[in-house]
């Protein structure tokens, strides 16, 4: 690249690697890598707790004799550290640790969650109790008839919810293909509800639609929070490398309206044209390093690139593809796979559809761990090293952009 000028792109991929590519400044039309983690993010939420948006502090919301329940969604970046936090307010006002229920909803697409009292203090540690919901069919019982929806839908949920005097939502405030913004009443449903529930919910995304359009998924969820009568919310915007990049607590309303602004702020790259190339970097996150985050990195590469143009994926990705994947590897065509993946409905559903619509828009590079063979199955081209990064990257004059963290990115054109 000798008489051109060029720039150093920095990203970080996988359990804390990283990568400096050298590419021509001419060719770059952005570099976007996310929000850095705060400094201190228990200061952070104690901030939030301290001054919660529309509502009284926490403290002043509960008594001595509530039953609380703490309805922890998935993947939350510092849920221990929260729930820590929380527990020693409400032993502050006099809660009992055995009156605290830290429930979770059930996630048929994901691992078992970590134990989140891990930093709760030694004495309370196995008092507070802990469920992860697993979700059964209607009839079985077990769950608790909540409310009819508006639009006629029988709503059940987990007993240890609507048991409880005092319900608080923790979660992440989110980009997602079916809600258009997953967090604060998206932890209540469909994931403490029936199989009949999920399995309704279930589906492959709205590629066609912005995450500000209206989804009646969304619309369902916040009105089954209305319907608990929950109030109170703490919310995190995710960080880069895993981070926490701000907490927000307070009124359900205002904080996932604050919180959307600032999701959207932080995490939407915006171009005015599509490029020829794009390079996504996926980096562990509270949700682990698996085809979840590799698929939801690569839908935002598809919005990015022109139609059969590059998407190279910067991953350690090494877990085995699920039911979904497996469909879209025996397909012939990356679009053969819709209609199966629609009829069968597997666990991965959404990471399948968003990995089949990629490949069958353009061409997918994918550096991970896997094996060659089974890239290739899944129509990639396998990349074994940072350097064949490197040299795709040199072979050509195309137009591109570069995204870090980008399982937490939107995309705009325009």
């Amino acid at each position: 690249m000798a008489g051109r000028t060029t720039q150093i792109i920095h990203l970080r991929y996988g359990r804390a690697v990283s990568v400096d590519l050298e590419v021509e400044e001419s060719r770059i039309r952005g570099v976007f890598t996310g929000p850095s983690p705060c400094d201190d993010p228990l200061h952070a939420l104690r901030l939030a707790l301290d001054a919660p948006l529309d509502f009284p502090p926490l403290e002043q919301a509960v008594i001595p004799d509530d039953r609380i329940a703490l309805v922890l969604d998935r993947d939350v970046p510092g849920a221990s550290m929260i729930i820590a936090e929380v527990w020693k307010r409400l032993h502050e006002r006099g809660v009992r640790a055995a009156n605290v229920t830290v429930l979770q909803p059930a996630d048929q697409s994901a691992a078992s969650p970590s134990d989140p009292r891990v930093d709760l203090p030694e004495e309370v540690r196995e008092i507070v109790k802990w469920q992860v919901h697993e979700t059964v069919p209607e009839d079985e019982g077990g769950l608790h008839y909540l409310a009819t929806s508006a639009a006629g839908e029988r709503i059940y949920l987990a007993g240890a919810v609507q048991d409880a005097d005092v319900i608080l939502s923790i979660g992440r405030i989110g980009f997602d293909p079916l809600l258009g913004y997953r967090g604060t009443n998206s932890a209540f449903y469909p994931g403490l509800s029936t199989l009949e529930a999920v399995k309704k919910a279930h589906g492959q995304g709205h590629s066609e639609l912005g995450s500000d359009d209206e989804r009646p998924l969304r619309q369902m969820v916040d009105e089954v929070g209305w319907l608990l009568g929950t109030q109170f919310t703490i919310q995190v915007i995710p960080a880069a490398q895993g981070g926490v990049a701000e907490i927000l607590a307070g009124s359900i309303e205002s904080v996932f309206r604050k919180g959307r602004e600032t999701l959207s702020d932080r995490w939407t790259v915006s171009l005015p044209d599509r490029v020829e190339t794009v390079v996504v970097a996926v980096d562990e996150d509270a949700g682990g390093h698996g085809w979840n985050q590799i698929a939801a990195a690569l839908a935002v590469a598809k919005r990015l690139v022109v139609r059969d143009g590059r998407m190279i994926v910067l991953s350690q990705l090494a877990q085995s593809p699920g039911e979904g994947l497996e469909i879209l590897r025996r397909a012939e065509e990356p679009r053969n796979a819709f209609r199966p993946l629609r009829q069968i409905g597997p666990a991965d559903l959404v990471a399948a559809t968003q990995f089949a619509q990629a490949v069958d828009w353009g061409r997918v590079y994918l550096l991970s761990r896997l094996d060659s063979d089974l890239v290739e199955d899944l129509f990639c081209v396998p990349i074994e090293n940072a350097a064949e990064v490197s040299r795709l990257l040199a072979a050509d004059e195309e137009s591109c952009v570069f995204v870090g963290s980008a399982q937490h990115a939107d995309a705009k054109i325009g």
